[in-house]
């Protein structure tokens, strides 16, 4: 910030000549200057050549309106670092996103952080490579659904690539990769979101090595109703999935307000999920879960074009260890109980699509639990968990190790 201070200060004092008028021109200017930031850097997003790269100054900068890079290729959006480049939206008036970038090929952003944005803080929308670096963002204060849904927002995009990200106070979900294809999202911290890392109906997902904590869902991988296509294929592995039991507070009618606070890991509607090597330490109501969207939101379930069903999921190898609090489940799971009995790591609602009745939708194996709960439970969701089976020798199996996503940015 002190970079264009400094510039105001001798303009100021040739133009006031008492120390009110000299606040009153400093802050006069300095809301001009900001504004000018804007007009400028909107100007440099729009004029840029294909293989430019725009550098944003290190300080904090208060934008009233949106920044948009449209139909560019081969561009890069770079910063001084995160916490040294700041576009804060606080007061933002105009545009629905901090940064919207759409229609482009090979787009990188990285090292700045955007806070406070109105709506998104950073939305991609048919970009084909797009790559987010030590990008965070964040929301502060009093966290409520009214706040902006997503921190980092690729969606529609072909290969996308989200590393060494931070993302806070997002109302419905910190990093989210949706409609997408090709994607790996790595190295990242996600906290104090509704969830923290959502990958939605997209296909070939690669989720590894990053930290979610404090969040009400750490990891959400799912398919919903009423969009182009249903996820599939997506690898969860090597992360470490902490405490998160913070509090719901996601919009309505988005699938995350259905699921209860202090979820690790779940799987929502998505065929071939492989979740392994990973720590999922002190989430209160359970560590992984496997659900048809009927458990989720049956009022939704009457769609025919929707594969409503888990399938083909894979769980191994994981550690499991559970928070010492009592379980919040709400919703459609409101009426579940465990009497006596621990609230077991790994719950499946057991709802199986009929045309793979024979065919084998969870796998569950080699997992170690460091704690006294059970490790396993079928909840009988669809006859309302009256006969829940907790053996999980009958889902004692092996499923193909999924393919690895690979990312060729051209």
């Amino acid at each position: 910030m002190a970079n264009w201070v400094e510039g105001l200060l001798p303009l100021c004092f040739m133009k006031c000549l008492s120390l009110p008028l000299f606040f009153f021109c400093f802050l006069a200017n300095a809301a001009c200057a900001q504004s000018n930031f804007h007009k400028k850097w909107q100007t440099q997003f729009i004029l840029a050549q294909n293989g430019d790269t725009l550098t944003l100054p290190e300080g904090i900068f208060y934008l009233k309106k949106s920044l948009s890079l449209e139909g560019k290729k081969n561009v890069t959006v770079r910063g001084a670092g995160i916490g040294k480049t700041v576009l804060n939206f606080k007061h933002q008036v105009d545009g629905a996103e901090g940064i919207y970038i759409s229609n482009g090929t090979n787009i990188t952003v990285e090292d700045l952080t955007v806070q406070e944005a109105k709506g998104d803080a950073i939305k991609a929308i048919r970009v084909k490579g797009i790559t987010f670096r030590r990008v965070e963002t964040e929301w502060t204060g009093k966290r409520k659904g009214i706040q902006g849904a997503y921190g980092l927002y690729p969606v529609m995009c072909q290969q996308v690539l989200v590393e060494h990200c931070q993302a806070r106070g997002a109302c419905d979900a910190g990093i989210y990769v949706g409609q997408s294809r090709d994607i790996v999202v790595r190295y990242c911290e996600a906290e104090y979101n509704t969830s923290g890392i959502n990958v939605e109906n997209s296909v070939r997902a690669d989720i590894y090595q990053n930290l979610t904590m404090h969040n009400a869902v750490g990891i959400l991988v799912c398919s919903v109703p009423m969009l182009m296509n249903n996820g599939g294929h997506a690898r969860v592995f090597a992360n470490k999935v902490y405490y998160n039991n913070y509090k719901n507070f996601g919009p309505w009618g988005e699938i995350v307000t259905k699921i209860p606070s202090g979820t690790g890991v779940m799987v929502v509607s998505n065929p071939f999920v492989e979740i392994f090597n990973n720590e999922i330490v002190g989430n209160r109501t359970m560590g992984t879960g496997v659900m048809s969207f009927a458990t989720v939101d049956s009022s939704k379930f009457d769609s025919i074009y929707f594969d409503h069903y888990s399938r083909k999921v894979s769980i191994h190898h994981n550690t499991y260890l559970r928070a010492g609090e009592p379980p919040t489940f709400s919703k459609n799971l409101k009426n579940l109980r465990f009497g006596k009995q621990p609230v077991p790591h790994i719950i499946f609602d057991g709802i199986v699509a009929p045309a793979t009745k024979n065919d084998q939708a969870l796998c569950i194996r080699d997992n170690e639990v460091q704690d006294k709960a059970p490790l396993f439970a079928n909840i009988d969701a669809i006859q309302g968990f009256k006969n829940i089976r907790y053996n999980a020798q009958s889902y004692n199996c092996t499923l193909p190790k999924l393919e690895k996503v690979w990312l060729q940015f051209k």
